[in-house]
């Protein structure tokens, strides 16, 4: 739900008849999470919500239709974020201040592809931490390209493409921490792999958020990350797969299977999966498991990773076999999977029982 001109994704949703809409507000009804983050939402780059996710919440989760209950949300977190914004400086060195090349994270205006979390629990809002500031070259161990940026693009480039948050949910009376983030794709390179190196670092954030790593600083000055007793759920769409693409993969690798995350989940028995992805062909051969894919490119990119010390009683993809009537939900009118059609990403859903 992005779009290159700010304000579009708001008009689009102030009426309940967008097909493409339609079509993602019965996956999720369909579906039914209890939480839920969507990737790629516009709306301010400075956070909040511009009246474009209560009109999606409005107009179409609250609609019913096919047969589908109403869906509601009451609490919602539109974060702040680095797409779109202007550097001070030139960061790809063409001379110019211009977005997207220019952006402290990819984006034509400031929100563009950002991302929202819906819930049906509390969040805590006074208790969310965020390291949208954190510097790049600040980050221990960083691989920032060391001939690509200038000195003073150095200085001013983030580590975070969009945010990395972390946000208090309250389920009956336990607290579960979201930490949610989306990483920059690793591609667009050049040989200096920029993109690649910065989604490597994105995630080895995520491990020392979880990790409660002493030397982290949140956009408030409070040290370090979660609390070593935390429950918690990394959610997101990580541009990262541990079998194939084109990003280093030992970040990803360690994320799944660090102590702290539920192996079962993560890179066990209990992975997410569909029935439809297997018969997907995409356009390149892979190795990974068709049936774990969450992308139509063939990529397991998007998670849901539990900490370990959570209960999961299933998982999956919302990825519909072929004889499914709920597989016109992800394909055009020719009944090609398309990302027109709805997106190119897939839903992944965890239940925990508490």
């Amino acid at each position: 739900m992005s779009a290159p001109e700010a304000g579009k994704i708001l008009k689009q949703t102030v009426s309940s008849d967008d097909a493409r809409l339609t079509r993602l507000a019965a996956i999720i009804r369909h579906v039914r999470p209890d939480v839920l983050m969507l990737c790629e939402f516009d709306h301010p780059g400075d956070g909040g919500d511009d009246g474009a996710l209560e009109n999606f919440c409005r107009n179409y989760l609250e609609n019913p239709e096919q047969k589908q209950d109403a869906i509601f949300y009451p609490y919602r977190y539109c974060p702040p974020t680095n797409t779109g914004l202007l550097s001070p400086c030139d960061l790809d060195g063409d001379g110019e201040l211009t977005l997207p090349g220019d952006g402290l994270g990819f984006g034509e205006h400031h929100g563009h592809f950002g991302f929202v979390i819906l819930s049906c629990y509390p969040i805590a809002e006074s208790q969310i931490r965020s390291w949208q500031h954190l510097l790049w070259k600040d980050f221990p161990n960083n691989l920032i390209p060391e001939d690509y940026y200038s000195e003073q693009a150095r200085t001013v480039l983030r580590l975070s493409s969009k945010n990395h948050v972390v946000v208090p949910v309250e389920v009956d009376q336990q607290t579960v921490h979201l930490v949610c983030c989306h990483p920059t794709p690793p591609v667009f390179d050049g040989d200096e792999k920029r993109n690649a190196r910065r989604n490597h670092d994105e995630l080895k954030l995520i491990a020392e958020i979880i990790d409660g790593a002493p030397h982290l600083v949140d956009d408030k000055g409070q040290p370090g990350g979660l609390d070593s007793q935390a429950k918690f759920v990394v959610m997101g769409d990580l541009n990262a797969d541990m079998q194939d693409g084109d990003g280093m993969k030992s970040a990803i690798r360690e994320l799944l299977l660090h102590r702290k995350i539920n192996r079962l989940v993560s890179a066990g028995p209990q992975t997410p999966k569909s029935l439809g992805g297997r018969f997907h062909i995409p356009w390149q051969q892979r190795r990974g498991r068709a049936t774990e894919w969450t992308h139509i490119s063939g990529l397991r990119l998007d998670y849901v990773l539990p900490s370990a010390d959570l209960q999961v009683e299933n998982a999956g993809v919302f990825w519909p076999d072929k004889k499914d009537p709920l597989r016109s939900l992800i394909t055009d009118e020719k009944g090609r999977c398309r990302p027109q059609a709805g997106s190119d990403h897939r839903l992944v859903w965890v239940d925990i029982k508490f």
